[in-house]
């Protein structure tokens, strides 16, 4: 009996990307992807360029390249880690074995649309912790992107 891999390597990672988002630009690196794509959260929402890194072990980063993305006055962008790479799910919840073309690229869509709702309100309505849990001695959380080890 054939066990499944325990991650999915980079080049099956940019074959979904490419499969689910013909306009994405993917390039592949040794052990690294990056993807460029175009996201609309809703038929009412702007849309976004977004930027995925995925080096192999790790977990994908998720960069908002344009619209700049606003903050409220006076306040930080929520969830977003060092370098305003977006915070999409808890430690754990994602793992080389997913495909990014399924999980993290609808995630980054609805942190997107999340984004859009606490722009005028100021309520995060997307759920999850924030700030997350940090390690002591850790500038970013375990999992994250620049964090500890991804989870």
């Amino acid at each position: 009996m054939r066990r499944a891999p325990t991650e999915r390597s980079v080049a099956q990672q940019a074959f979904a990307l490419s499969a689910r988002h013909p306009g994405a630009r993917v390039g592949l690196h040794t052990g690294a992807l990056s993807c460029t794509l175009k996201l609309t959260p809703s038929k009412i929402s702007r849309t976004y360029a977004v930027r995925i890194e995925y080096r192999l072990g790790q977990h994908p980063r998720v960069l908002v390249l344009s619209p700049e993305l606003d903050g409220r006055l006076g306040e930080s962008l929520p969830h977003v880690f060092s370098g305003d790479a977006l915070c999409l799910c808890r430690d754990g919840e994602w793992s080389g074995r997913m495909l990014i073309a399924d999980t993290i690229v609808p995630w980054a869509s609805e942190w997107l649309f999340f984004y859009e709702l606490w722009i005028p309100d100021g309520q995060w309505h997307g759920g999850g912790e924030w700030p997350p849990p940090r390690s002591v001695g850790s500038p970013d959380p375990p999992g994250s992107p620049g964090g500890g080890k991804a989870g």
